[in-house]
């Protein structure tokens, strides 16, 4: 069977007659990366990032609850599949839903979506997860004391199942090829609220800690993420020191450098050094700067030298990737927070200080704003795969209308390093500012009008 090539890209997503009412296409502009899709409410924008989180994500419990003919999926090949639902409707109730029948269509064949988990998996998710069964397709979440349908305890926790765990499909070979390949990750408005931060139905018990909130958790997430650069550097240390005796003794051959280009290598490696202390990634060292000596002149030195360069060029190399990140996130941040700084350490992950003062500022105690755009661009830089489809739903949450001027030029900033194609879901003309080429409208057809 043809399979989707390795270097296919999202080209175009069509939903016909969703709601009863739509017949949306949005489709990538060949000479950018961003598309904007604005609309009035109620036209269906969170819908369709929706739809491609779930499909590349295999969220299918949310595709059978809305209300469509057919989706089509095209991709920059010229390939294409689809997703055709028979005569599905959403009833008036919102927990009385109609599931009809689905089936993903490709190359002339359909493949029907069974609606159910075989009872062997449903007894085992128990197992797995901070699950309790209530009704057969009911499930307790211990962690929030909601209640879940079986589709939505699988989405909501599919990171945590084993690789070999069958979920409520088994997808043809042409379905895995593409999920695999189409990195899609959703970015939805409540962007300050986790699992961990629901309101309990029960009082939680003495013994139950005070959930993180959004921000602290990306503190959390850094301060690890450092800690194991730290580590790693460590580790080459230890390798590189180990073996440096015997290196110098072994190190007969070839051309060595001369005394201009001994130092310019140093001098380099010392503002390296400098960068990465900057951003937090390494403490503050005070040494003595290298002088002019005769010593230079010799063979042997300069032998230790050219050995002892490559080594720290080795060991501060491995955070590279990270300081990148950490410095375009403090640049965006710091151009954005008024009265505040963002800093880095190994100790807090992340920390706000006041300006003036000196003093740390308690994450949660930042605004609303400031705590949707750190946590956004946190998410962007660091955690989300490059080369991956972001779906951004209503950035202009809680954000100044100057912040939304910018924010289109933050997101090209992080596409430089991370890649990235996205799409924005938005009513603010100040997001889109002046991309309006980027923009695609959705509207009602004229014959459903």
């Amino acid at each position: 069977m043809s399979k989707i090539l390795q270097s296919d890209e999202l080209k175009s997503l069509t939903v016909k007659n969703l709601f009863g009412r739509f017949d949306h296409c949005i489709e990538f502009p060949d000479s950018s990366d961003i598309l904007i899709v604005t609309a009035p409410n109620g036209y269906g924008k969170t819908v369709l990032l929706r739809i491609i989180d779930s499909i590349f994500n295999r969220k299918f419990s949310y595709i059978r609850k809305i209300d469509f003919d057919d989706i089509q999926v095209e991709f920059t090949s010229g390939k294409s599949f689809s997703i055709r639902k028979n005569n599905g409707h959403l009833s008036n109730e919102e927990d009385n839903i109609d599931f009809n029948e689905i089936s993903l269509n490709f190359n002339g064949k359909a493949f029907p979506l069974p609606r159910e988990l075989p009872t062997s998996q449903l007894r085992s998710l128990e197992h797995y997860l901070p699950v309790s069964r209530v009704v057969p397709d009911n499930w307790l979440d211990i962690g929030t004391n909601q209640i879940y349908s079986t589709d939505e305890i699988i989405d909501r926790y599919a990171d945590q199942l084993p690789k070999n765990f069958d979920r409520s499909i088994k997808p043809p070979e042409w379905f895995n090829d593409i999920s695999s390949r189409v990195n899609a990750h959703l970015i939805e408005t409540q962007r300050l609220l986790s699992i961990g931060n629901r309101k309990l139905l029960v009082p939680p018990r003495k013994s139950q800690a005070k959930p993180l909130s959004v921000v602290e958790k990306d503190a959390s997430d850094l301060a690890e993420r450092i800690g194991q650069l730290l580590q790693e550097y460590a580790n080459e240390s230890q390798k590189l020191d180990q073996t440096f005796p015997k290196r110098i003794l072994d190190f007969q051959d070839g051309d060595l450098s001369d005394e201009d280009k001994i130092r310019e290598n140093l001098q380099n490696l010392t503002d390296k050094r400098d960068s990465l202390v900057s951003v937090g990634l390494l403490d503050a060292t005070v040494s003595d700067p290298i002088k002019p000596s005769l010593v230079f002149r010799e063979e042997n030195i300069r032998r230790i030298l050219e050995i002892y360069v490559e080594d720290t060029r080795k060991k501060l190399d491995i955070f590279d990737e990270t300081y990148k990140k950490i410095r375009l996130f403090k640049q965006i941040l710091d151009e954005r927070f008024a009265f505040k700084s963002i800093e880095f350490d190994a100790s807090n992950g992340i920390r706000a200080v006041d300006k003036d003062n000196r003093l740390d500022i308690p994450l949660p105690d930042l605004s609303s704003g400031e705590q949707h755009e750190l946590v956004l661009i946190y998410e962007l830089l660091f955690k989300v795969e490059e080369g991956s489809i972001i779906l951004i739903d209503e950035p202009e949450i809680s954000l100044h209308v100057v912040w939304q001027k910018n924010f289109i030029a933050d997101i090209q900033k992080i596409q430089e390093l991370k890649k990235l194609k996205v799409i924005i879901a938005t009513h603010s003309p100040q997001i889109i500012h002046d991309k309006w080429s980027l923009v695609q409208e959705l509207q009602r057809s004229p014959d459903r009008l």
